[in-house]
């Protein structure tokens, strides 16, 4: 998986644009190209009084990708990317942080099943990518791997053991550089074997009843889902109760568009992206939720 991402990066960067307007943000792509990381650093810490200010938070960008770039060959050839989380962690509280920089976060963390900070990074890498000034094409994501940072996001959301919210800056979105990302899986939690929410699933309706403030669609359908513990028949009731049960409390808080609700017990599981990762807990954890398909 890593790899991957190694090659994805450094065909884009390669493909880097000239910065004809700003001498600096020229400058530290030529370095950083180059591999030449202490020169991007010495440009990034420099002045650059031709440059505006979204080309300064850009100089910044693609000074940490060199640093980026040099972790990414070492891991390449072999060497653990845990063992790079200190200085990853530099990068990203300096606020130059990239897309690259909190996929590799998420990445640490998901190994060391730090899930609920794994999903905060796997999500931040999501927005930041959709961030068009700060990201601007050379630089994002494909289309198939913004799907997969949301899905690394969600499945990370459903295994962490407390709430972890859909957006982390701003409001929710349903689309980011065009893709379209409509279906989500929320961890709303609820006692077992009833329709009840626990206190944190009521956390997690909460904050799902402000996505969709933020996305307003006109309609959603809520897919219940169980675990496989218990009969399927009763299983079916039991999921298409805790949907109806969501449904209900979303419109008490403001959901003004039409909603419906489907029942699918146990009978369509979580597919996490390596299952051998997790206990069963765990996974049974993750197959117990409800998933908002969102209608513009």
């Amino acid at each position: 998986m890593k790899i991957v991402v190694v090659t994805s990066l450094l065909a884009l960067f390669a493909a880097g644009p000239a910065f004809a307007a700003c001498d600096a943000l020229t400058q530290v792509a030529e370095a950083t190209n180059a591999g030449n990381e202490d020169l991007a650093k010495q440009l990034a810490g420099g002045q650059a009084p031709d440059c505006t200010a979204d080309d300064k938070a850009m100089i910044n960008r693609v000074a940490a990708l060199a640093s980026f770039n040099r972790i990414v060959g070492a891991v390449g050839q072999g060497a653990n990317l845990a063992d790079f989380e200190a200085e990853l962690e530099t990068i990203r509280t300096s606020n130059a942080a990239p897309w690259q920089v909190l996929d590799a976060l998420g990445d640490i963390n998901r190994d060391r099943r730090n899930y609920e900070a794994a999903a905060r990074y796997y999500q931040l890498a999501l927005e930041d990518a959709s961030n068009e000034v700060l990201t601007p094409g050379w630089m994002a994501p494909d289309p198939k791997y913004i799907a997969r940072l949301d899905r690394m996001a969600t499945e990370m959301r459903l295994a962490a053991p407390r709430p972890v919210k859909l957006a982390m800056r701003g409001g929710c979105k349903i689309s980011y550089r065009g893709v379209s990302l409509k279906k989500k899986s929320t961890p709303v939690r609820y006692v077992f074997g009833t329709a009840e929410f626990t206190p944190q699933g009521l956390e997690s309706a909460r904050d799902l009843s402000e996505c969709l403030k933020s996305v307003k669609p006109k309609a959603i359908t809520l897919i219940g889902h169980t675990d496989p513990i218990g009969g399927a028949e009763a299983n079916r009731a039991l999921s298409l109760a805790r949907a109806e049960a969501l449904g209900q409390y979303l419109a008490a808080e403001g959901y003004a568009g039409e909603w419906k609700t489907v029942g699918k017990g146990e009978d369509e599981p979580f597919k996490a992206d390596d299952a051998s990762a997790y206990d069963e807990e765990t996974l049974n954890q993750m197959h117990r939720r409800v998933e908002v398909d969102v209608e513009n």
